[in-house]
């Protein structure tokens, strides 16, 4: 019944817990490839990144890696948007990430923990975001085998931040749309769902 839930809730996505580890290799985030490389890709993603917050929890204001001014959305950004500069997007920019829970200010940094992956098309390129959730400092999570070492322990991430999220892109890919009509730009933007995975 949950696996039928998150299925629902994914936007028709295919989604699963419990990822089926791929047996070959391609590169990770390859907008050439479409969904067969977003699967392949999972492996290439680490459990933590190092990510640097561009557009705070509640911020209309959408920047650019650089620090300039995309543009200005209709609604408050309902999460704390930034990126992972170690790991490079298709456009060549660093990778978007999408960081959960409390109010992160413009230009932070630190380590987060990766649960999954908004799928989105942007102008006809793969333009995925990683969801994460925030450390709880000084805690860690345990394997429960004594010997095997523990990781630091994560916010959760619930079906209603799913479902927040689902409804957060379906209206920002129509806006999203738009200002790519208004600047010339061409071929398909959408969401198509997200997806978990297990580290």
């Amino acid at each position: 019944m949950m696996d039928r839930a998150m299925a629902l809730w994914g936007g028709g996505a295919a989604v699963t817990l419990a990822c089926v580890r791929p047996s070959s290799a391609s590169p990770a985030f390859d907008s050439r490839n479409g969904s067969s490389s977003r699967v392949q890709q999972r492996d290439k993603v680490p459990g933590f990144v190092d990510i640097v917050v561009e557009v705070p929890k509640g911020s209309f204001v959408k920047r650019l890696p650089d620090g300039a001014v995309d543009y200005v959305g209709p609604m408050p950004s309902p999460f704390n948007y930034g990126s992972v500069p170690a790991i490079p997007a298709p456009d060549g920019d660093p990778l978007d990430a999408l960081i959960l829970g409390n109010h992160l200010p413009y230009g932070y940094t630190g380590r987060v923990k990766v649960k999954g992956v908004m799928k989105f098309i942007d102008a006809g390129l793969v333009d995925d975001k990683l969801i994460c959730t925030q450390l709880i400092p000084g805690a860690s999570s345990s394997s429960g085998r004594e010997g095997e070492p523990t990781e630091p322990a994560s916010e959760d991430l619930t079906m209603l931040d799913l479902f927040a999220l689902t409804s957060f892109f379906n209206v920002y890919a129509a806006c999203k749309s738009t200002l790519n009509t208004i600047r010339g730009k061409t071929g398909r933007t959408a969401y198509e769902g997200w997806e978990l995975f297990e580290h």
